[in-house]
């Protein structure tokens, strides 16, 4: 084997196989077998993500949609592609916070004063309401109230980072009536 050659490995994407663990890049630096990985993985959730956002925006559907359809779909529940693990869970992480980083950007604190009342009746009603239907759904069931509870408080998490996504993908995060939104889900 030639000296420019040590090191190096073909991509196990796509069906090619790994001739070493370790890959040699264009800088002469060396990276386990792992980082390939991890890189291939990342590479297919962004690009996965980054289509079926735009496939959903095209049909006037928040793109956020499009993203989480791709991360159930390549995740390993259905094809299995991409397998939960430390770091992917940490980029996830990340993510999360500048989606929420963004979000505050377009919302000054005077905007949620402002609605602060209806901020205040929304959010008691997005924790009560959820919880009174799932609880009762689960009861109506016959369920036990233990069950019946842990549904009903799971009914009441939801996210802030998706509720600004969707609204600011609908374009409408500069309106009072996502300030309330968002000033709810702040309290909550």
């Amino acid at each position: 084997m030639a000296p420019h050659e040590r090191g190096r490995s073909r991509l196990h994407l796509l069906g090619f196989a790994c001739e070493r663990n370790l890959t040699a890049l264009c800088c002469g630096a060396v990276i386990p077998h792992a980082a390939d990985q991890l890189l291939l993985q990342l590479l297919a959730i962004f690009v996965s993500a980054k289509v079926l956002g735009e496939l959903f925006e095209r049909v006037r559907l928040p793109s956020v949609l499009g993203e989480i359809l791709a991360g159930a779909v390549l995740g390993p529940f259905t094809l299995g592609w991409i397998n939960p693990s430390d770091t992917i869970h940490s980029v996830a992480e990340i993510g999360a916070i500048f989606v929420l980083f963004s979000a505050g950007l377009e919302t000054s604190p005077q905007d949620l004063i402002q609605v602060g009342r209806k901020a205040l009746l929304v959010a008691v009603a997005g924790v009560v309401a959820p919880f009174v239907l799932g609880f009762g759904y689960m009861k109506w069931l016959g369920d036990a109230t233990s069950e019946a509870i842990f549904v009903g408080a799971a009914m009441v998490a939801t996210s802030v980072g998706i509720t600004a996504r969707v609204l600011g993908d609908l374009r409408v995060l500069a309106t009072r009536a996502a300030k309330i939104i968002l000033g709810a889900r702040r309290l909550r």
